[in-house]
């Protein structure tokens, strides 16, 4: 199931991707252009009801509009208008010298991010960049890392760095404000780092017909460790411990406990940060997620695949949301454009298209600059520290 999420979401997040889809040479005029264009969002958009948008009301105050002698910019304003209304920042229409958009999903939002302020006062001049995963310590033993694009790579190389690198921290903040989206496959690969078992993260549906409730049956979402250190160290304990007397079991596990001491090495015990074949696992400290209203898309997912999390806690200001994959269509004279055609959920039913919250709000700006901080790290390392010591 994990496999035909991915292909399903992944393949389908980037930017200006998805299928062309179109007839063969159609009649192109911009009446026939416009019904193109009209019956194709009709049939295949998946948040009317979500947005509580009216298509057949918008068509019927743009139809009357169009005509075939028009120019192409005036056909143009009409639907980009009428994507406008949706709402919807996976919605747009392509020609080739501009591309229609709707940003008030962050625009009319408070950043809550300073890149270049960031940068000068909290990643300074030793920190190090692990792929696309830009990593430092903080004081009072946080690990810190940002990722500013799903559209980056990383490799497992770069990811079991990074966390065997924080593997004593007394917890770790994971920063993707100003994170567009980008590769779905990057979201599970990092996601599957902090948990420790097959979990289940929610349900999605696509577009399957014309009519507005016809939708697939729910897919369920999971994400499954990269390792399942918890079951092989369950079943390598049980082998030791087969057919041994009790006196035998009690003195390795003090030899055991001995030689980890020394070595200070992380436990690999379920539950703790986990070493073992160069991969880093984070079970049982506290992780904190940065979020802002640009952090969308593919990172929207990521967020809400994270709140799912016991030890993780979302920080910031609501994700921009994006919760639906954006798949492309072709009209007649060349023209583009895009829609979200599916829809998903949490496991309690919450629809992410708008946002995810943050388990503690906090913003950070201006004000909060000119006393040195920025106040949403402040707050996950406060938070952090009062975990650390509640434990």
């Amino acid at each position: 199931m994990r496999s035909i999420i991915i292909l399903l979401l992944g393949g389908l997040l980037l930017s200006n991707c998805g299928r062309w889809l179109t007839e063969k040479n159609p009649e192109n005029t911009p009446t026939v252009n416009y019904e193109y264009f009209y019956k194709l969002v009709k049939e295949n958009y998946s948040f009317f009801a979500k947005k509580e948008v009216k298509w057949d009301s918008l068509d019927q105050v743009y139809r009357p509009l169009v005509h075939d002698k028009m120019g192409n910019d005036s056909l143009y304003t009409i639907m980009s208008e009428m994507l406008f209304s949706l709402k919807d920042g996976h919605v747009n229409l392509y020609v080739n010298n501009d591309r229609s958009r709707n940003a008030d999903w962050y625009l009319d939002y408070p950043a809550n991010f300073n890149r270049g302020f960031v940068n000068r006062h909290y990643w300074g001049k030793d920190y190090q960049s692990s792929g696309a995963l830009l990593n430092t310590w903080l004081p009072d033993s946080i690990g810190y890392v940002y990722y500013g694009s799903f559209r980056s790579s990383f490799s497992k190389s770069n990811l079991d760095y990074v966390l065997n690198r924080f593997a004593n921290a007394k917890g770790l903040i994971i920063d993707v404000r100003e994170n567009g989206g980008g590769s779905m496959r990057n979201a599970f690969r990092l996601a599957e780092r902090f948990v420790a078992e097959r979990t289940f993260m929610g349900t999605s549906q696509y577009k399957i017909g014309p009519g507005p409730n016809d939708f697939s049956t729910p897919d369920s979402i999971f994400v499954k460790p990269l390792v399942d250190y918890a079951a092989r160290a369950e079943a390598a304990e049980k082998k030791k411990k087969k057919g041994k007397e009790p006196e035998e079991e009690e003195k390795e596990d003090e030899e055991e406990g001995e030689k980890e001491e020394e070595e200070k090495a992380p436990t690999t015990k379920p539950g703790k940060w986990m070493t073992a074949d160069s991969t880093g696992m984070m079970l049982d400290k506290p992780v904190v997620v940065l979020i802002n209203r640009h952090s969308y898309s593919a990172t929207n997912f990521f967020s809400a695949f994270m709140s799912n999390i016991p030890n993780v806690t979302l920080i910031g200001d609501r994700s921009g949301g994006g919760g639906g994959v954006p798949v492309s269509f072709e009209l007649p004279n060349g023209w583009k454009f895009r829609i979200s055609v599916t829809r998903t959920y949490l496991p309690n039913g919450y629809n992410i298209e708008e946002g995810i919250e943050p388990d503690i709000y906090q913003s950070t700006g201006p004000e909060e600059e000119l006393k040195g901080v920025d106040a949403i790290i402040e707050r996950a390392k406060t938070f952090i520290l009062e975990q650390d010591q509640a434990n």
